[in-house]
């Protein structure tokens, strides 16, 4: 193989690939990267067998070839070049990539011995970046990072004939947006990795794309994802999702409107003193001069306690007597981080009893809410 390429182009396409090259690959070759000429272009790969990039620039080839080299030195040698032209050669088993006075030699692999990407057949739909979008900031930040449990690492993505459902959780809290604008023509549920999804908005943006083109494979369990010149391959997650709606309350005794910007700025004070403490925070009602407060406390063993009040407005058929009962317990960054992704001017809190799940929603976005289950604590 013997091609010369741009350095900023070849530097690109490397950046699209650079999140699905593993650090502890299951096997040696996967941290690697492939290389292949196909006409006037050069084909580069990367996979971890779960997520898989295929991309493409276009090259001056003088000689046709392929090979492996590994991800992560050819990736650092090419940021570091400069823009302009750069000559790639393989010779013997070393790729030897020249620009100017830099000479350099890497050790490569035969292509053969890299994994082959699969034919992608199926359904096809095309897919907007802004719902993409909306995805990742609504519900992704709801899952699992725990890859031994990679049913919670997921969405459960509904596709239906009426609208796209999509859901996400870690086993103490779950985020639901619904996007009743989108319809399609079958009917099916997908657990999609919620890196796929990160990682597929990355590669979306740095390409300014406005749409992505989606296929589903059902007999590989895998969906396709094309954008612009970039094709990204995902393997679906097999098992059962949690049964969501069994968590979901049908109805609540007391909902909470809260000022978003006062609720989030005393819930980052309160953190502080709950760090030593898994980050809980205390909620309670109270009622003076014919105002609602919702008050936020939360005690640090070292350091000491937080206490402050926000002023919220209540409905509810609850007695006083009932209002004032209610002590209910929360991780305070579950709380941050949905008024964080909400992005309302006010926040709705609902709740039924103090050991139950409570619901977060808001009026600007009434297809979306997040549950976030308490916390038992010792008065």
């Amino acid at each position: 193989m013997k091609i010369i390429a741009l350095q900023e182009n070849l530097k690109q396409e490397l950046d699209h690939l650079q999140k699905v090259v593993p650090n502890k690959p299951q096997l040696p070759i996967l941290s690697s990267i492939f290389l292949k000429t196909q006409n006037n272009k050069l084909l580069l790969a990367a996979t971890d067998l779960y997520l898989g990039i295929r991309s493409s620039l276009v090259v001056e080839v003088k000689e046709k070839g392929s090979l492996v080299v590994d991800g992560d030195t050819f990736r650092s040698l090419i940021s570091s070049l400069s823009p302009g032209k750069i000559d790639l050669e393989l010779s013997e088993s070393v790729l030897k990539i020249s620009q100017g006075k830099t000479k350099v030699k890497l050790s490569c692999q035969s292509a053969e011995e890299y994994p082959k990407f699969p034919k992608v057949t199926g359904n096809s739909f095309n897919l907007k970046v802004l719902d993409l979008e909306k995805i990742q900031n609504l519900v992704v930040f709801a899952s699992s990072n725990d890859q031994t449990r990679p049913v919670l690492t997921s969405l459960l993505m509904k596709f239906s004939n009426k609208n796209l459902m999509v859901i996400g959780t870690d086993g103490f809290r779950l985020a639901s947006v619904i996007f009743n604008e989108l319809k399609f023509s079958f009917n099916q549920d997908m657990l999609v990795p919620a890196k796929a999804i990160t990682e597929l908005l990355r590669i979306a943006k740095q390409c300014q794309a406005e749409e992505i083109e989606v296929t589903v494979a059902n007999e590989l369990k895998q969906l396709l994802f094309r954008v612009d010149s970039v094709e990204f391959f995902v393997r679906l997650i097999e098992g059962d999702y949690p049964p969501y709606q069994k968590i979901v309350p049908p109805n609540f005794k007391l909902t909470v409107e809260i000022d978003s910007d006062e609720f989030l700025s005393q819930l980052k004070r309160a953190q502080i003193f709950a760090r030593e403490t898994s980050n809980i925070v205390r909620l309670s009602f109270k009622n003076q001069d014919k105002s609602n407060f919702l008050v936020i406390k939360a005690i640090s063993p070292s350091y000491g306690e937080y206490l402050s009040e926000v002023l919220v407005n209540i409905k509810t058929e609850l007695s006083k007597e009932e209002i004032a009962e209610i002590q209910i317990a929360f991780n305070a960054l579950y709380l941050i981080e949905f008024i964080n992704a909400v992005n309302a001017e006010k926040i709705l809190m609902s709740i039924n009893e103090n050991l139950k799940p409570a619901q977060f929603a808001s009026e600007e976005n009434k297809n979306y809410f997040y549950i976030s289950m308490p916390f038992r604590v010792n008065e």
